[in-house]
């Protein structure tokens, strides 16, 4: 017996899954590259990569189903013992399952996008791509950290670049015997100097708490200064203030300590 007529496969099927592969696959291409590139102007690049992945898986199993029934093949039966097997497959991938539902729903609510710094847990980096399953992040010393999308959905997370300004807050301290209201004074004129600094919203300065450091007996005063930068210009910012400030009071013979709060 031909093994052809078996299966039902002649040459008429020979050249609809020639056609298939052919041009189907290149029309799914097409059409994920498409789809893509309209999600990306009108959404987000994640909600591209994301749409893109679902019209492509879609229709390469839209075009194997089609190839399996022109080789003569019970589809139904085919698509009943895969539902079978689907199911089975679902409760050993629940995991999986439960990542890709919340790649969705990241997807949906958009609580970051790629290019933003997050910080999810321990991990603080640049989002580079939302997938399927996963959220791949790369940190500031250049490490790659995969992050479940279960786990970003059901944490704490903190979006870090959304906003375009951002502020720093700085505690320093100064002598028991100097005056706040001269410090105050100086500091304030400091910052209007400096361009690097925004004028609104408004920088405070303020007096927090008396008392001493822990590895010194003196009393000092403690004051609060909060300064709001742009948000590309927030590492300099931080580094230039201690430096200004430095220079200002060791030119009047002042120790001073300065660490940034937040």
């Amino acid at each position: 017996m031909d093994i052809t007529s078996c299966f039902g496969f002649n040459v008429s099927s020979a050249v609809r899954i020639g056609l298939l592969l052919v041009v189907g696959v290149p029309v799914v291409r097409f059409f994920t590259k498409v789809i893509a590139q309209l999600c990306y102007k009108r959404f987000s690049h994640h909600s591209s990569v994301l749409l893109s992945h679902i019209v492509f898986y879609g229709g390469m199993v839209f075009i194997g189903v089609n190839i399996l029934h022109e080789c003569g093949f019970n589809v139904t039966a085919v698509l009943g013992a895969a539902g079978i097997v689907g199911v089975a497959l679902g409760f050993a991938s629940q995991t999986s399952i439960s990542n890709i539902i919340s790649g969705f729903f990241l997807l949906l609510e958009r609580p970051f996008s790629v290019g933003d710094k997050i910080k999810s847990g321990d991990v603080i980096g640049v989002a580079e791509s939302i997938d399927l399953l996963a959220v791949r992040v790369r940190t500031d010393d250049n490490r790659l950290v995969r992050i479940p999308n279960e786990t970003v959905l059901k944490h704490h997370l903190v979006n870090i670049t959304y906003y375009p300004v951002r502020r720093i807050d700085f505690l320093l301290s100064v002598p028991y015997d100097c005056s706040f209201e001269q410090v105050e004074s100086e500091i304030k004129a400091l910052i209007e100097k400096e361009s690097l600094f925004l004028a609104s919203p408004l920088p405070i300065v303020l007096m927090v708490k008396s008392g001493q450091l822990s590895y010194d007996a003196q009393i000092r005063l403690f004051i609060c200064v909060r300064v709001w930068v742009k948000q590309e210009d927030y590492t300099q910012a931080t580094s230039h203030f201690v430096s200004l400030v430095k220079d200002m009071f060791d030119a009047q013979g002042i120790v001073v300590t300065v660490e940034r709060m937040n």
